[in-house]
């Protein structure tokens, strides 16, 4: 008897809320061979402060925060108790994107989590350094707390990834994976590729169109006329220290004039330049985290 797979993104069209995201310069703790974190210093207070006077500008019932950090963010406890206290006192609904390797001790009550990891085994996580423990944690916690993954497709093998899915079924996990291709930098084509049809269907993976979307890109070295999610309906900011900028999509480096320096209006844009990419806010509005 065949079973009918549910993805998590079939849902009808609903209100939704604005999606904003907040991110912060900060070290990292993992040495990614396929990232460009710099060096930085961080003033924690002013961070704060930066990271407040940001969320102020939103209503806590239409908005979707998501904070990350160019590092990793649980390195600074001060912020995740700030961004919890904030969840839990003014009911904002906020998510954290970490590398989970400060997990558990970086959880707090009121936040939703989205959790990089590169596969299930130390073998695919090889370009993030992490050890078989440590992915054995992230896995267990990304199951029980329904976090959303985030999977950085840099050519792990068919075998590997469909095995990646199975280990979240047998998890039980209900959050989303998200896999999002390695990007060529420097606007170039993307050089990665994975086949949809080749995949091991489950209920938290991406739709087909996402997949789609990946073949027009490599096939021709640019994005057609889909529109991602970010474009429609997010907005980034960043922060370091007591200083705000503000861009529309940072996922290729927009040209010069895109970015706005301090607090001001959002720009919208009816033609935003887009480059080679295709990000994990493709589909953004579909999330379940997104529903009024």
């Amino acid at each position: 008897m065949s079973s009918v797979i549910v993805p998590f993104w079939a849902s009808k069209p609903r209100p939704i809320r604005r999606y904003r995201n907040i991110v912060i310069k900060a070290p990292c703790n993992l040495r990614c061979t396929y990232c460009e974190v710099k060096k930085a210093r961080i003033d924690v207070e002013k961070t704060i402060a930066s990271v407040g006077r940001i969320i102020d500008r939103f209503r806590p019932a239409d908005t979707l925060l998501r904070v990350e950090a160019d590092g990793e963010i649980s390195l600074y406890p001060p912020i995740i108790d700030y961004l919890a206290e904030r969840a839990v006192r003014d009911g904002y609904r906020i998510e954290v994107l970490t590398n989970g390797t400060r997990l558990p001790q970086c959880l707090r009550d009121g936040l939703r989590w989205v959790i990089s990891v590169d596969g299930h085994t130390a073998a695919m996580n090889s370009k993030r350094g992490l050890k078989q423990a440590q992915i054995d944690v992230i896995l267990e916690h990304a199951a029980r707390l329904s976090a959303d993954l985030q999977c950085v497709y840099h050519g792990q093998s068919v075998e590997e990834m469909n095995g990646f899915i199975e280990a979240l079924e047998r998890l039980s996990f209900k959050g989303r994976l998200h896999l999002l291709p390695l990007l060529a930098l420097g606007g170039r084509p993307l050089e990665v590729h994975l086949d949809y049809a080749q995949l091991r269907k489950a209920p938290f993976l991406e739709r087909k169109e996402y997949f789609d979307r990946w073949d027009h890109i490599v096939k021709h070295g640019r994005r057609g006329d889909f529109v991602c999610d970010q474009i429609v309906n997010g907005f980034n900011y960043y922060v370091s220290d007591d200083h705000i900028e503000m861009v529309k999509c940072d996922c290729y480096a927009p040209p010069p004039g895109y970015t706005v320096k301090g607090l001001h209006d959002e720009l919208e844009y009816d033609n935003f330049p887009c480059g080679t990419c295709l990000s994990h806010q493709e589909f953004n509005n579909r999330r379940p985290s997104m529903d009024l």
